[in-house]
């Protein structure tokens, strides 16, 4: 155990406060400037009082990793601290990055993995994409009122790809590709997407003022697309619905008379609402398909056999 752990708390206070005293300069000078540059982040580039929110931010977190690395490995005296700290100081950023990802509960070090490259075909764009997904959700980042940095993927898909004539909206449905063939495995991708995703930061809404001189109200965060939430609903009622007909038929009743019946009452009357939120022409909703199957006499035989077959196929196991 060094010094610094041993200390009392008013003491490694004061051992803290003077080592970012040391710190933040050559963290600024060593790093971040040459990191902002790299980005195009010239203004932040000039001086710490002129880095923007998001990096400032990450220059606050590479300043308390390169101290938190000092402490850690600086357990013999050093002639000349900042001779030492400034060969060290990518080893330290590094380190405290995966720190961070960790505690997030994300990869320390994102890469696509084999099955993701395929189910995306291999395509150069798409599997830089994913990647540039798994890396943001492990960050404290964030992009306004966005989900995601669309305007920076944009570019960067035009240095990829060579076209530069699509815009964030392409870029917005390439996301939902990916995402889509990273949920063919709903475990990892809850682990190494969703769960570090809902770790960062609610952007802040701040209201424009309409001509009436009054604020409009912000839109909703929705958590989930309405796919997913009619397909969540959907699931919870076939399950209320086998459950019911399971114990209507273990009281003896003929499945062939409870199944459409017990399929009619559930489905029969599920809400249209999401018809309002469709714009014309696109496809109708989870539930209004679900209660057109119920309302066909053709279609509902067929659903009433198989939900029959699962019955059997489930006693005979």
């Amino acid at each position: 155990m060094n010094y610094f752990e041993k200390a009392s708390g008013e003491e490694r206070r004061r051992l803290w406060a003077g080592a970012t005293e040391i710190v933040w300069p050559l963290v600024f000078l060593r790093v971040t400037r040459q990191v902002e540059r790299n980005r195009g982040h010239h203004q932040c580039a000039a001086g710490v009082q002129r880095l923007a929110s998001d990096c400032l931010d990450r220059f606050h977190d590479d300043v308390e990793a390169a101290v938190r690395y000092l402490f850690a490995y600086a357990t013999a005296p050093v002639d000349n601290l900042e001779g030492w700290l400034t060969v060290r100081l990518r080893q330290a950023t590094v380190d405290g990055h995966r720190r961070r990802r960790g505690e997030r509960g994300a990869p320390q070090r994102p890469r696509v993995a084999t099955w993701l490259a395929q189910a995306l075909d291999r395509d150069v764009w798409l599997v830089a994409l994913a990647k540039a997904i798994l890396d943001w959700v492990g960050t404290d980042a964030t992009a306004g009122a966005s989900l995601w940095p669309l305007a920076a993927w944009t570019e960067q898909r035009g240095i990829v790809t060579g076209d530069h004539t699509a815009g964030e909206s392409v870029v917005a449905a390439e996301i939902e590709m990916v995402l889509a063939a990273m949920r063919h495995r709903p475990a990892w991708h809850d682990k190494y997407v969703e769960r570090p995703l809902g770790r960062k930061q609610a952007p802040v809404w701040f209201p424009s003022r309409g001509v009436d001189g009054g604020h409009a109200d912000p839109e909703p965060l929705a958590l989930v697309t309405p796919y997913d939430r009619d397909e969540a609903l959907l699931q919870e009622l076939a399950a209320r619905a086998i459950d019911v007909i399971t114990r209507r038929a273990e009281r003896g009743e003929e499945l062939r008379h409870v199944v459409p019946e017990v399929l009619a009452v559930v489905f029969g009357t599920l809400p249209a609402a999401g018809d309002l939120e469709q714009m014309p022409g696109e496809d109708p909703g989870g539930l209004n398909l679900a209660a057109d199957l119920i309302g066909d006499p053709k279609r509902l035989d067929r659903v009433v056999a198989t939900v029959i077959d699962l019955l059997d196929e489930r006693r005979r196991r």
